[in-house]
């Protein structure tokens, strides 16, 4: 059964508000992102991200999704880079499997 466009608008409203009312919680506003992205809401979530990224720039995750928003959003550059940080921010934290992720779709990615 899926959310009513109601449900899915007071969701996101109700994040938006904690991101207003508390601009300087990068949690509030990651969350935040993730739920636009999850609402197909791609545009405003890569600002979110960016955000993030400027508040917090070994942020791994926040990189890797912008990445992904980007390709879907056909920003290839800017995809590259979000993932060539991602590579770099994984390899530093020794973190795998985003490594794994962010090396593939770069190859996908300058296959294209």
């Amino acid at each position: 059964m899926s959310e009513s466009p109601n449900s899915e608008t007071a969701e996101i409203n109700e994040l938006r508000q904690k991101v207003l009312s508390f601009p300087n919680n990068s949690f509030f506003r990651f969350s935040y992102a993730q739920l636009l992205a999850k609402k197909n809401h791609s545009e405003e979530a890569v600002e979110q991200l960016s955000i993030c990224l400027k508040t917090r720039n070994d942020w791994m995750m926040a990189a890797l999704l912008k990445a992904k928003l980007e390709i879907s959003l056909e920003r290839k550059e800017d995809a590259e880079l979000s993932l060539i940080k991602t590579i770099e921010l994984a390899k530093a934290q020794d973190h795998q499997d985003p490594l794994d992720e962010a090396s593939e779709l770069l190859a996908l990615l300058k296959g294209s």
